[in-house]
C-alpha cells in the first residue's frame, strides 16, 4: 500500500506540473505583476528562515493581504517581486516560530485561523526569538503538545503588526456523508491538528470529535463541512435538510468572523477553505456573511496563480516547497523539491 501511494502521489505532482503549476516551478520566469501565494502550515526554524533568506537574498518582499487583494482588484499597482505567505490553521508556531523570523526579515504573512481551535487565554508564550538556541525544543514543538497546540487570542493580537489575520473557518470540520465505516478513530485524531482529521460523530446524544472520541471507535464516511454535501445524522438515520445544511455552513463561517472581530478586534473578511474543498453554496454563504475573498489550492485550471480578473472565491496558492523555485540566486532544482514533497508524503 505504501509503494502505491507513493506512485499515486508522484503521478499527482508530475500531472499538476505539466498541467496547472505556474511557469516559474519548471524553472520558467516570473510573469510581470503576477503574486504568487504559498501556503505553509506548522514551522521549523531552519527551514522557515532559509525560505525566507532566499526571498530576500532574491529581492522579493512577502506583503500583507490588503496589499495583495489591492493589487488583483487593481486599486494599485502590484510591487516588483511581492509574494503572498500564508500560513494555515493557527498552529502554536504561527507564533512561536514564524512571528520572530518574519520581523527579523521585514516581511509579512498571513495567518488563517481556526476560532475554535484557539486558546481562549490572553497570555502570549516566548518565542524563539527570546530565548537562546538551547532553549528552543519546548517552542518547537508545541504543535505536537496535548494542551497548547495552537495561538492564544493573545498571540494573535500580538501577531497583528507582522501578521495578517484571516479566518479558516471556526471548526474546520469533516462530517459524516453515511453510516458506512471508513476507519477507527487514532491516537493521532485526539491532540492538535489531528483532532480537525477526526469526523464528527454522535455519542451519548451529542456530535463531538477528537479528544472526546474514545481510541478505536468506528467512524464513519466524511467530507468537509464546506463541500456543500448535506451531512448524515445517525442519531436519527437521515441527512440534513437544506436548511439545516445552510445553517450549519453560515455558522461555520459566521462565528469564525464574529469571535476574531470579538477576541482580536479583527474584520477578517478573508476566507481559506478547509482542505481547499469548496461549494457554491460555501461560496454564497461566505458573501452573504461578509467576506470579499477566499482561498483555495491549485486553481482548476492553469497557472495555478490568481491574476486580476480571477475569482475572488477561488484564488491560488501553491505550497511552500514552491519558495526556492523562484528566479533567483541558488534556485533549488526542481528534482530536490520533487524528491523533498514525496519522502514528507
Amino acid at each position: 500500500m505504501p509503494v502505491l501511494k507513493r506512485s499515486a502521489d508522484a503521478g499527482r505532482l508530475l500531472l499538476d506540473l505539466v498541467t496547472r503549476d505556474p511557469a516559474f516551478v519548471r524553472g520558467g520566469e516570473l510573469e510581470p505583476g503576477d503574486i504568487p501565494v504559498f501556503t505553509f502550515h506548522g514551522l521549523k526554524p531552519r527551514s522557515f528562515e532559509r525560505k525566507l533568506a532566499y526571498l530576500s537574498d532574491a529581492g522579493y518582499q512577502a506583503i500583507g493581504l490588503g496589499d495583495y487583494l489591492d493589487a488583483l482588484t487593481g486599486r494599485r499597482n502590484a510591487t516588483r517581486k511581492s509574494v503572498l505567505l500564508t500560513i494555515d490553521d493557527g498552529r502554536a508556531t504561527t507564533w512561536t516560530v514564524g512571528y520572530p523570523i518574519l520581523k527579523r526579515f521585514g516581511m509579512r504573512a498571513t495567518a488563517f485561523l481556526v476560532t475554535s481551535a484557539v486558546h481562549d487565554d490572553d497570555a502570549a508564550s516566548k518565542t524563539i526569538g527570546d530565548v537562546p538556541e538551547d532553549e528552543w525544543g519546548p517552542l518547537v514543538s508545541r504543535d505536537e503538545s496535548p494542551d497548547r497546540s495552537f495561538v492564544t487570542w493573545g498571540e494573535v493580537r500580538a501577531m497583528q503588526d507582522v501578521i495578517d489575520i484571516a479566518s479558516h473557518t471556526h471548526l474546520h470540520a469533516r462530517v459524516p456523508m453515511s453510516d458506512a465505516v471508513d476507519g477507527v478513530t487514532t491516537e493521532a485524531m485526539r491532540r492538535g491538528y489531528g483532532e480537525f482529521d477526526c469526523p464528527f460523530v454522535w455519542l451519548d446524544g451529542r456530535q463531538v470529535r477528537g479528544r472526546d472520541v474514545p481510541v478505536g471507535t468506528p467512524l464513519p464516511a466524511s467530507a468537509p463541512r464546506l463541500s456543500g454535501r448535506p451531512a448524515y445524522r445517525a442519531i436519527d438515520r437521515r441527512f440534513e435538510t437544506e436548511a439545516e445544511l445552510r445553517d450549519a455552513v453560515r455558522f461555520d463561517l459566521g462565528e469564525a468572523r464574529r469571535l476574531l472581530r470579538e477576541k482580536a478586534d479583527m474584520d477578517a473578511t478573508s476566507l481559506c477553505y478547509p482542505w481547499h474543498a469548496d461549494s457554491p453554496l460555501a461560496r454564497q454563504v461566505a458573501a452573504e456573511v461578509g467576506y470579499v475573498a477566499a482561498f483555495a489550492g491549485k486553481a482548476s485550471a492553469a497557472p495555478a496563480i490568481s491574476r486580476p480578473g480571477s475569482d475572488l472565491f477561488s484564488l491560488a496558492r501553491v505550497g511552500e516547497d514552491y519558495v526556492e523555485r523562484l528566479p533567483g540566486p541558488g534556485r533549488r532544482t526542481l528534482l530536490s523539491v520533487l524528491r523533498q514533497k514525496l519522502r514528507r508524503g
